[in-house]
C-alpha cells in the first residue's frame, strides 16, 4: 500500500511538473494567437510608466527605465513580456524592489512564476531602447509601433486586447520639442536637457502609444472650444501660412461631425498632431498625437481638387479612428480591416460638406473601385477578413482590399439595412465596447438583432471570401445581367445590378452598372464601348452627360482591357486622347491621365510609343496651356513631364525647370523642380550631373535636400553606380527612410531603365522576408509593386514564377504580395504579343 501511494505521489508530481513545463515552453517569435489568448485570460489592469533619455546624436543609445504594473489572476506559469531585442539591452529587472531572474529568448522576456504573485505585480525594468521603430534622424525622431513594433523599443505586452495606460517622461536635447498621447504636465530643465513629463493616458492598445521629439516648429489654435497644436518641420513659411488654417478647420469639422454621429464626445484628453517629412503613411491615428506625412497636408499653391480632397479625407480618416480603432479596438489583428473600413467609410461622409462642388458619388467610385480591382483580379487576392496565426505577420494584411474594397462593402451594408439603422448599430457598438476590444462578428450580432435580414449570411460572401463577381448579358434575355459561374461553389454575390440601354441612330447600346454602385467586372460589347467614346460627354443625352456614368464606363472598359476583352492598347490610347479635351470634371480628368500614363509605359510597344509620341505630347501640352483650372493644369503638367520623350519636349521641360519658360497660373514648387530635375536626368539628354547639382544647391529645405542626396545615385547614367545603390539597400540601415528607398527603386525600374534593372528583380524577391520583418506595414507591398512597376515583359513574370516554384512553402501573405505585383506586367506582356 505504501509503495502504491509513493508511486501515485510521484505520478502526481510528474504530471504537475509536466503541465508547468508545457505552460513554460519558450514561446515562438512574435505574438502567437495562443500566447495572445493565454495572456488575455490572465492579465489585466496594466499601467506603464516609461522614462527615456534621448541623446542629441542618433548614433548614441537611448536608455530607459520602465515600471509596469498589472493584475495577474493565475500565476501558475511563466510570465511572457515581448521585447524584440537581445539580452544585452536589458540592464535589470526588479519586482517590488528586488532583483529577479529572467530569460531573454525568441524576442521575449520570460519570468518564472516563483517571482510573481496572484493579484497586483509591479516590475521595474532598466533597458536600452531598440531603434527599429524609432525612426531616428539627426534632428528628430518619431515612433511607429503598429502593428507589433512597440516591443522593438521597450518591454511590454504587445497585443491589441491588453489595453493599458501610459505615462511618459522624455529627456531630450535642450532646443527640441516633444509630443505624445498624454497632455504635457510639465517641462523642466535638467543637466542641460529639456524634460517633458506627459500625463497618463486613457486605456489604449500598445500600437497606439507614440511620441515624437526633435527640432519642430509648432502652432496652436482653438476651434469649437478645443485647443489643438500642430508640430511641423516645413521651412517654407508661405506654404505653412497658406495651409495651416484649413488644416485646423478640417480637423475641427471632422471631430464635430463624429461627435454628433456617434453620440460620444471626443474620447481622449487632448488633440494634437505632428507633420513629419517622408512619413511612411498618409497618417497614423495615435490618440492625442496623430502623425501625418507632411506633404499630404501642406499642399502647393495650385493643388488639384484630388489633392485637396485627399487631404480632407486623410484628416477625416485619422479623426474617425479616435472612435473607430482607438476607443473601440479590434480584439486581434485579423480584424484590422474593421477600424480601417470605418475610418474610410466615415471619412467619405465627413468630407462631403467641405466640397459641395464635387460629385461625391464619382469620387467614391474612382477612389475605391479601381484600386480594389487591382488586387481582387489577381491570383494573390484575399478576403477582407483574413486568418492570422502570429502578430508578426499582421503588417502583411494591409492593402487595397482593406482600404478600398471594405468601404464599398460597408456602403452596401448601409444601403441594405438603411442609414438610420446603421448609425444606431454603430452607436450601440461604440458604447458597448468603449475603451475595450471587439470583433466584426460582434457588430454583425448587433445589426442582426435589429433587422429581419440575414446579415451574417451576406457577410460570409462579401467579408470572408475573396475575389470579385463577373457579370454578362443573358443571351436568352438581353434585358438582364447574369453572374458568371463562381470560383466558390454555390456562392451568390448579393447586390442589385442593372444596365442602361440607349438607342442612337436606330441602334441599341448597352451600358452595365451605369450608377457605379455594383462591384465586379461588368462585361461590355465592343460596339457599345466604341459608341461610348464616340459620344463621350454628349450633353444632349441625360445619361451620357452624367459624370458617374462616364466614370463607371471608364472603369468597366479598363477592366475589360486588362482581361483581354479589347480594345487593343493603341486603340484605347487614341480613345483616351480623344476624350481628354471633352472632359471638364477634374476627377475624371485625373483618372484619364492616369490611364494614359499606364498605357504609355506599360502596354504600348516601343514602336507604338514612337508612332504616338508627337500626338501625346501635343495633346497634353496644349491642354496644359489652355486649361484655366489651376489644379487640372498641374495634373496636365505632371502627365506631360512623365510621358515626354522627344527633343522638343525635353527642351520645354528644361526651360520650365530653369525658369526660362513660364506658363500662366502654373506655380512650380520646390518639389516640382526636384521632380523635373529627376525626369531630365532619367532621359540623359543634357548634362545630368550639372542639372542635379544645380537643383541640389537651390533646394532650401534640409529634409528635401537630404532626400535628394540619398536618391541621386539611383538616377545616375553610370550603371555601376545604380548597381551600388541597389546593393546598399540590402543593409537594413539604408532602408530606414522607406519613402526615399521607394523613390530610388522607382528610378532604378523606370521603363527607360527597365532592361538594365531586370538583374535587380530576383535579389529584391530574396530580400522580401527580411523587409517584412524590418520594415513598416506597407513596405513589403510597396517594395514589390515599385520593383515590378516599370516592367512589362514575360521575362519579368518568369522570374517571379520561378522564385515561387523554388519556394513552395513561402509565407502565404508574402506570396500574395508577389502575385499582386506581377499581375500587371503579366497582363501587359500578353497584350503586347
Amino acid at each position: 500500500m505504501k509503495i502504491f501511494c509513493w508511486i501515485a505521489f510521484l505520478l502526481m508530481v510528474l504530471i504537475q511538473f509536466g503541465c508547468v513545463q508545457r505552460e513554460s515552453e519558450t514561446p515562438e517569435k512574435g505574438v502567437s494567437f495562443k500566447l495572445n489568448e493565454r495572456r488575455k485570460k490572465t492579465i489585466d489592469s496594466i499601467r506603464y510608466n516609461i522614462q527615456l533619455d534621448i541623446p542629441g546624436q542618433k548614433s548614441e543609445a537611448i536608455k530607459g527605465i520602465e515600471t509596469v504594473s498589472f493584475n495577474l489572476n493565475a500565476p501558475d506559469s511563466a510570465l511572457v513580456l515581448d521585447f524584440n531585442s537581445d539580452s544585452t539591452h536589458i540592464i535589470s529587472i526588479q519586482s517590488e524592489g528586488e532583483e529577479i531572474e529572467f530569460e531573454v529568448a525568441n524576442q521575449h522576456i520570460i519570468i518564472e512564476p516563483e517571482a510573481l504573485k496572484k493579484g497586483r505585480n509591479t516590475l521595474t525594468i532598466g533597458f536600452i531602447a531598440g531603434d527599429l521603430s524609432l525612426n531616428r534622424s539627426d534632428e528628430y525622431l518619431y515612433t511607429l509601433f503598429v502593428p507589433d513594433r512597440a516591443s522593438t523599443c521597450f518591454p511590454l505586452f504587445d497585443q491589441p486586447n491588453l489595453k493599458a495606460t501610459y505615462a511618459l517622461t522624455l529627456s531630450v536635447p535642450e532646443h527640441w520639442e516633444a509630443v505624445s498621447n498624454g497632455s504635457l504636465k510639465s517641462k523642466t530643465m535638467r543637466s542641460g536637457k529639456s524634460v517633458f513629463q506627459f500625463a497618463e493616458t486613457k486605456p489604449i492598445s500598445s500600437y497606439l502609444f507614440a511620441f515624437a521629439a526633435g527640432k519642430f516648429f509648432k502652432t496652436q489654435k482653438t476651434l469649437n472650444g478645443r485647443p489643438m497644436t500642430m508640430y511641423y518641420r516645413e521651412t517654407d513659411s508661405a506654404k505653412v501660412g497658406r495651409n495651416k488654417d484649413e488644416i485646423f478647420r478640417l480637423h475641427a469639422k471632422s471631430l464635430s461631425w463624429l461627435e454628433e454621429y456617434s453620440g460620444i464626445p471626443y474620447p481622449f484628453e487632448k488633440f494634437d498632431f505632428a507633420l513629419i517629412p517622408s512619413f511612411q503613411y498618409g497618417g497614423m491615428e495615435h490618440p492625442g498625437s496623430i502623425f501625418y506625412n507632411e506633404s499630404s497636408l501642406f499642399l502647393d499653391e495650385n493643388a488639384s481638387v484630388n489633392e485637396r480632397m485627399a487631404r480632407a479625407s486623410v484628416i477625416a480618416h485619422e479623426s474617425a479612428h479616435m472612435w473607430f480603432g482607438d476607443l473601440v479596438t479590434m480584439d486581434w489583428f485579423n480584424d484590422v480591416w474593421l477600424k480601417e473600413v470605418f475610418a474610410n467609410f466615415m471619412a467619405a461622409k465627413i468630407v462631403h460638406p467641405s466640397f459641395p462642388e464635387i460629385n461625391h458619388e464619382l469620387r467614391f467610385l474612382l477612389a475605391h473601385y479601381p484600386n480594389a480591382y487591382d488586387v481582387d483580379r489577381t491570383a494573390g487576392t484575399n478576403p477582407i477578413l483574413q486568418e492570422l496565426g502570429n502578430l508578426k505577420n499582421a503588417g502583411t494584411l494591409y492593402g487595397a482590399i482593406i482600404y478600398m474594397k471594405a468601404p464599398i462593402v460597408m456602403r452596401q451594408l448601409e444601403r441594405k439595412i438603411g442609414v438610420k439603422l446603421m448609425q444606431e448599430s454603430l452607436q450601440e457598438y461604440l458604447k458597448k465596447y468603449a475603451y475595450s476590444n471587439a470583433r466584426w462578428d460582434d457588430l454583425i450580432q448587433i445589426i442582426d438583432k435589429k433587422t429581419p435580414l440575414d446579415i451574417a449570411d451576406w457577410s460570409k460572401v462579401w467579408v470572408k471570401t475573396p475575389d470579385m463577381p463577373v457579370y454578362h448579358y443573358n443571351d436568352s434575355d438581353v434585358n438582364r445581367l447574369t453572374q458568371n459561374p463562381d470560383s466558390v461553389s454555390s456562392r451568390t454575390w448579393q447586390q442589385p445590378v442593372h444596365f442602361a440601354a440607349i438607342e442612337r441612330k436606330n441602334e441599341q447600346f448597352y451600358f452595365p452598372n451605369p450608377d457605379g454602385t455594383g462591384y465586379g467586372y461588368f462585361q461590355m460589347d465592343s460596339v457599345s464601348k466604341a459608341s461610348f467614346f464616340e459620344t463621350y460627354n454628349e450633353f444632349g443625352h441625360a445619361i451620357l452627360s452624367k459624370p458617374v456614368f462616364r466614370g463607371s464606363m471608364l472603369v468597366n472598359i479598363w477592366e475589360g482591357f486588362l482581361r483581354g476583352d479589347g480594345p487593343a492598347p493603341d486603340t484605347l490610347l487614341a480613345q483616351v486622347l480623344s476624350a481628354l479635351p471633352k472632359e471638364k470634371d477634374p476627377l475624371l480628368t485625373d483618372y484619364l491621365l492616369g490611364r494614359l500614363q499606364s498605357l504609355w509605359w506599360t502596354f504600348l510597344s516601343d514602336e507604338s510609343r514612337s508612332k504616338y509620341q508627337s500626338e501625346v505630347e501635343k495633346v497634353t501640352w496644349d491642354l496644359l496651356n489652355r486649361t484655366a483650372d489651376k489644379g487640372i493644369k498641374k495634373s496636365y503638367f505632371r502627365t506631360f513631364k512623365r510621358v515626354a520623350l522627344s527633343a522638343d519636349a525635353y527642351g520645354k521641360m528644361e526651360s520650365l525647370w530653369n525658369g526660362k519658360l513660364v506658363i500662366k497660373d502654373l506655380a512650380l514648387s520646390e518639389e516640382d523642380k526636384i521632380s523635373l530635375a529627376y525626369e531630365l536626368a532619367l532621359r540623359a539628354s543634357g548634362d545630368v550631373d550639372a542639372i542635379l547639382q544645380t537643383q541640389m544647391d537651390s533646394t532650401k529645405n534640409p529634409d528635401r535636400k537630404a532626400r535628394m542626396q540619398f536618391v541621386i545615385p539611383s538616377i545616375s547614367q553610370d550603371e555601376a553606380k545604380r548597381d551600388a545603390f541597389f546593393e546598399s539597400l540590402k543593409k537594413p540601415g539604408n532602408r530606414e527612410k522607406e519613402a526615399w528607398v521607394l523613390d530610388g527603386l522607382a528610378n532604378l525600374h523606370h521603363p527607360l531603365r527597365a532592361k538594365s534593372a531586370v538583374k535587380y528583380l530576383r535579389p529584391s524577391l530574396d530580400l522580401l522576408q527580411e523587409i517584412q520583418l524590418t520594415g513598416d506595414i506597407f513596405f513589403p507591398t510597396r517594395w514589390t509593386n515599385t520593383t515590378f512597376s516599370g516592367h512589362s515583359t514575360s521575362e519579368v513574370t518568369n522570374i517571379a514564377t520561378k522564385f515561387l516554384q523554388e519556394h513552395p512553402d513561402y509565407p502565404y501573405f508574402l506570396k500574395n504580395k508577389i502575385l499582386q505585383a506581377v499581375d500587371m506586367p503579366s497582363r501587359a506582356a500578353k497584350l503586347k504579343r
